[in-house]
């Protein structure tokens, strides 16, 4: 089982601390929320989990290794991989390329192989080529695999992300703002796969939105940040009663449904 675990892990730009004695776990097969107002410190902590920031104190380890410090590229080659809040393609490469090349960390040949073209790198180009169709047949990109990315709309830039992101084959998935800029048909879609992947692959995942019941509706846990630091982690029956969450969002401790999108 993967474990992704925060410590006590502290954060600060300046004077101002933006993630403060936080702690979380991330299993396999677990889908998890991470919600809080704007200037919660989510992303950053997001950015922490995943290697594109150095914690000032606590650690972050993956299956007892500590991943605090080793950069995003070491974290991805031990089955981390994250999306960004921006959807943005790789520009002058095909639908088909981009998701290709989130496939680097699985190659198994050298690039004296490929120059080559050496039986071996040829079989290893096929059956990743194979994969990346079927990736994209996944997120329903299929009849867009030749097209230049840069001409796909907001939303599908968003699945080809995740497609990108899949390609190399994490074992814990972490999505920025993954319904930013989606209809509800696509957000909807967005769930379906989300169901899909977890079903299919096992894998876990740790989702930051501003759509509050979207999570709701999709996650096993939710935790809960303001201010830097967690308030409250806990089954999403639970959490929409938590009255210090309440007081986070709404500025009341008033027990109220949380059934509306709140701002990140």
């Amino acid at each position: 089982m993967s474990t992704l675990r925060a410590e006590r892990v502290t954060k600060a730009f300046g004077g101002v601390v933006a993630v403060k004695n936080a702690s979380i776990d991330l299993e396999d097969g677990v889908v998890a929320g991470l919600i809080g107002p704007n200037g919660a410190g989510k992303s950053t902590f997001l950015s922490i989990l995943s290697g594109f920031l150095r914690p000032d104190s606590g650690k972050v380890t993956l299956d007892k290794h500590d991943v605090s410090r080793i950069g995003p590229s070491h974290t991805a080659r031990l089955g981390l991989v994250r999306t960004f809040q921006e959807a943005a393609p790789i520009a002058g490469l095909s639908v088909l390329d981009n998701v290709r090349v989130g496939m680097h960390t699985r190659f198994h040949n050298g690039p004296f192989s490929a120059i080559l073209h050496l039986p071996s790198a040829r079989h290893e180009e096929t059956a990743l080529r194979h994969q990346a169709q079927f990736l994209l047949a996944e997120v329903g990109l299929s009849n867009l695999a030749d097209v230049n990315a840069s001409r796909l709309t907001f939303g599908q830039l968003r699945f080809l992300e995740i497609a990108r992101a899949l390609a190399a084959s994490p074992r814990l998935l972490l999505l920025d703002e993954p319904t930013a800029g989606l209809n509800a048909t696509e957000s909807q879609l967005l769930a379906e796969l989300i169901g899909r992947i977890r079903q299919s692959s096992g894998l876990g995942l740790l989702l930051v939105d501003h759509n509050v019941p979207f999570l709701f509706d999709l996650c096993d846990r939710i935790t809960v940040m303001n201010y830097g630091e967690i308030i409250a982690e806990g089954a999403p029956r639970h959490i929409e009663k938590d009255p210090a969450v309440h007081a986070a969002y709404l500025g009341t401790e008033e027990s109220v449904e949380l059934e509306v999108t709140v701002e990140a």
